[in-house]
């Protein structure tokens, strides 16, 4: 009967910790890089990369950029295994979580990397008038589909 009680108070002190691990595995962080989506050809993969333009015309690539120096942040989705004519979405989320803009692009695939650019303006915009300095998260979509191939962070800092 010990035993039993035991095992019972065991559970009842365990059972708090799992359920607070489970949520912390399923909050999105903006963590998950990429995840592959199948395709009639095959799988098809996004990575998705930051670039950097200063205000001096040097460019640095990375995730961490210094808000009072950047004028603009290229967001490059390179694309693999895919054929034929896509849809690309890249919804940006600002620091606070909200979706600050969604882009739309087309390309085509021909089995080999492809890659997509896109410019977001941050000196001179809304970004560094409002002082949206943090942690942004792109998450790239492709064709219909309702999750995420891709996701990354990247950081402003205040200038």
């Amino acid at each position: 009967m010990t035993r039993r009680l035991a095992a019972a108070a065991l559970l009842a002190l365990l059972l708090p910790l799992v359920d607070a691990a489970s949520a912390a595995a399923t909050e999105d962080t903006c963590t998950q890089q990429s995840r592959r989506v199948r395709m009639p050809s095959g799988f098809a993969e996004a990575r998705v990369s930051f670039a950097g333009v200063l205000t001096s015309g040097r460019t640095r690539v990375g995730e961490y950029f210094p808000g009072g120096d950047v004028r603009e942040i290229r967001i490059a989705v390179s694309w693999t295994d895919l054929e034929r004519v896509h849809h690309q979405r890249l919804e940006l989320y600002s620091p606070d979580g909200s979706l600050y803009q969604r882009f739309s692009a087309t390309f085509t695939g021909d089995r080999r990397a492809v890659s997509t650019v896109t410019a977001l303006p941050v000196a001179g915009s809304s970004i560094s008038d409002a002082g949206l300095y943090g942690e942004w998260c792109a998450e790239v979509f492709l064709d219909d589909e309702e999750a995420p191939i891709s996701r990354r962070h990247f950081e402003l800092t205040p200038p």
